[in-house]
């Protein structure tokens, strides 16, 4: 063990994200992106894909939630990497799906192998340009019969995925035969968009859907996306850009009610610092101040004098300048 101040050698000592030298150098990405980028590799599964919430990432770089919010979206305006929205069973969404996008950026660094690997925790080698773990790699050295698994674990997870749109409609009934049917002959990129405009159609519509296999089938012949229509990623950043006002407004009316209390007990005490003469006088103002004033019970009448006699304080504040000075 090291104590504070001791000196110690960094080789293959710590574990953590990787972020390639042609990442690190670029002047068009924010520090905060170049962070997120490299937490989102180390987060990558074996199918390429990451999907950690924002508060997830937030921490992981030590930001706040809009930091890494607009991190994100900087990645994608880059062009680095793509976001599809997750849904959950309910038809609501959980945290978005990133896959990974070859960018020119590395080409123009001389990478020509994503196969190549760099580590944390490994000694000199001759790769120029660190990256992600070899987990992480789009492309790899590996033999036919594991390239056909991960081909067949590919296929499995991007029929999960459309089901996964299809989820919460009467859609959800089409299986996973059939829809691997569908990509076999449409492609898996236009029956993704295709399940989730003919699920999102059924939510805004409900209406009765009979055969929805063929149903699904003739969105994926004859694919036209509706001018309403929003992928799942728009969607997620509406549902999460909704969320953080609601957050902004919860707190807002937390603060509020805050005030409120403050105000409500600096206006007690206030009460009880007067005199049971000028307490008296209040009231009896109040209960003279209307015709059914004397019919009022006394606690709403003592309540009243208390507001009138906090307004009376805070307008002689407000005439001499001073201010007042919050309660212990």
């Amino acid at each position: 063990m090291h104590s504070a101040g001791e000196f110690y050698n960094p080789w293959r000592l710590f574990i953590g994200c990787i972020i390639p030298n042609a990442i690190s150098r670029s002047t068009e990405l924010s520090s905060t992106a170049k962070l997120v980028f490299g937490k989102l590799c180390q987060y990558a599964g074996q199918n390429g894909q990451a999907y950690p919430s924002y508060k997830t990432l937030a921490g992981d770089v030590g930001v706040e939630r809009r930091q890494a919010i607009r991190a994100v979206k900087e990645l994608v305006d880059y062009g680095l990497i793509k976001p599809v929205g997750r849904k959950k069973g309910d038809g609501g969404f959980t945290s978005n799906i990133y896959a990974f996008l070859w960018h020119q950026t590395f080409s123009d660094d001389g990478l020509t192998d994503p196969g190549d690997k760099n580590d944390t925790r490994g000694g000199v080698t001759n790769v120029t340009t660190p990256q992600c773990h070899k987990r992480h790699h789009l492309v790899s050295d590996m033999s036919p019969k594991e390239n056909h698994t991960r081909e067949s674990n590919s296929e499995t997870t991007t029929t999960e995925e459309i089901r996964l749109l299809l989820s919460g409609t009467p859609l959800s009934k089409i299986s996973e035969k059939e829809v691997r049917i569908l990509i076999k002959r449409h492609g898996n990129e236009r029956v993704m968009q295709a399940a989730d405009i003919a699920a999102e159609k059924w939510r805004r519509e409900r209406k009765e859907i009979k055969n929805p296999g063929g149903y699904l089938q003739t969105f994926c012949v004859n694919l036209v996306v509706p001018e309403w229509y929003e992928p799942p990623h728009v969607r997620a950043a509406n549902a999460e850009a909704a969320a953080e006002r609601k957050r902004a407004e919860d707190d807002k009316h937390e603060e509020l009610k805050k005030a409120e209390a403050q105000e409500s007990k600096e206006r007690d005490d206030y009460w009880h610092s007067l005199s049971e003469a000028d307490q008296n006088k209040f009231i009896e103002d109040e209960k003279n101040s209307s015709p059914i004033g004397k019919f009022i019970p006394e606690i709403g009448v003592v309540a009243l004098a208390k507001s009138k006699a906090w307004g009376c304080r805070k307008q002689m504040i407000t005439n001499t300048g001073a201010t007042i000075e919050p309660s212990p």
